[in-house]
Parts: C-alpha cells; structure tokens; sequence
C-alpha cells in the first residue's frame, strides 16, 4: 500500500457546507424576524458572502484577527442594507457560530467511503481551515470523528492552508513522509495547490460548478464512492 494516511478537507468535502450554512443563516434571519426589514434574503445572502469571502482571505494572509472576522462579516451584510448596527452583527455572528455545528448534511456515500478507507487499515485525519470549536463540533455532530485519528486545525497548527508549514506540521505530527500522504479536498488553492507544493499527493474533489483545474492533480474524482477505485 503506497498510502498510509489520507487527509480530508472537512467543508464542501465531507459535509455538504454551503447547504447547511445557507440554512442556518436563514433560519436565524426569519427567527429575528430581519425579514421584515430586509424583503430579499436572497440578495442580502449574497452580500454577506461576498464579504465573508474577502474577510477570509484577509484572515488567511494574517491581516485581521479571527474576532475581526467573525464580528465584522454580518455587520457588513446588515450594513449594505441600511442596517449599520454593530453590535446586532457581533450577535448575529454568536447565534451563527453556536447553531451552524448542529447541522448534520454529509455528502452522498460520506460514512461508506470513510468505513472503507479504515477497514482498509489507512489512516485518516482531517486538515481544515475552519475554527476549533465549529469543526469539532461538526465531526461530533455528523458521527464522523470516530473515523479520524487526528484533526488538523488553522488555529491547532499555527498556519492556514495553503501554508507549506501547515502541511509540514501536519505530516510531523503523523511521523509520516510526503510519499506516504495523500490528501482530499474540493478547494483547488488551499488543498491541491497547497498539498502539491509540500511534495504530497492529492485527490481534487471537483466542485460540480468549477471549471477545469489549471494545474493537473495525482488524481479527480466527481463523488467520494469514487475514491475505492483509486485507494
């Protein structure tokens, strides 16, 4: 077996992100009764994307503070609609962080694919970008931290994805070389580019509406089944 450890990516990889983030968003919204004020979730939605995108990236290069992103993201959305409350963003972004965890949509074939891998005898871990608290608290919810041995985090390693260093902590940590890794992502910057750069091989799990990849990857794959063809 060329492979011993397998690492995945957790959002839009293994649990189904946009859907769930989507919905709890918009529940809250309709539980604070902002569809009142606000007729268009839809366009306020695509407003608070828009600057939860930009307020990532500047969080990945280290130009704001995980509490700058975090307090800032909704405050911007309800901002661009008339709505310049800060504190209201801040409480926003609380009830977000403490319901979102609870959301359980995996994607299609997630538990078989991953009770394949470990009966196979790999070992898997997850490397993510996503906050302590929130992934944590997915993997519980979803029951699927049983599969993982480790969890790599942007904030347990020190680096976010792409770094080489977060990739490098990670192998160190697992005692593994780069020739015995293989990772599992949807995000073609921060996971395949990332992952191609420390030397360790890569699964692209394309995203339905993405366009061809610019660099060639080990290996693409459509859906997670298709994952038993290749380990």
């Amino acid at each position: 077996m060329k492979y011993k450890h397998i690492l995945f990516d957790l959002d839009r990889t293994l649990w189904d992100f946009d859907a769930d983030t989507r919905n709890t968003i918009k529940e809250i919204f309709c539980n604070c009764k902002f569809n009142k004020q606000i007729n268009d979730f839809d366009a306020w939605y695509a407003a608070y994307k828009m600057h939860n995108i930009r307020l990532w990236e500047d969080y990945a290069l280290g130009k704001i503070t995980k509490t700058a992103l975090r307090n800032t993201r909704f405050y911007l959305a309800f901002k661009d609609f008339g709505i310049d409350d800060e504190k209201l963003g801040i409480k926003f972004g609380e009830k977000f962080v403490e319901e979102s965890p609870k959301r359980t949509t995996l994607f299609p074939d997630t538990h078989e694919t991953l009770t394949y891998l470990r009966n196979k005898n790999y070992q898997l871990h997850v490397v993510t970008n996503g906050f302590n608290e929130i992934q944590f608290k997915k993997l519980e919810s979803t029951d699927i931290k049983k599969y993982f041995t480790k969890i790599f985090t942007c904030e347990n390693t020190g680096y976010n994805k792409p770094h080489i260093k977060f990739f490098r902590h990670a192998l160190s940590s697992l005692h593994s070389s780069k020739k015995e890794a293989i990772i599992v992502g949807d995000d073609f910057v921060s996971d395949i580019s990332g992952a191609k750069r420390a030397g360790i091989d890569q699964i692209y799990f394309k995203p339905k509406d993405a366009s061809e990849p610019p660099v060639k990857p080990t290996f693409l794959i459509n859906s997670l089944i298709e994952l038993k063809n290749i380990l």
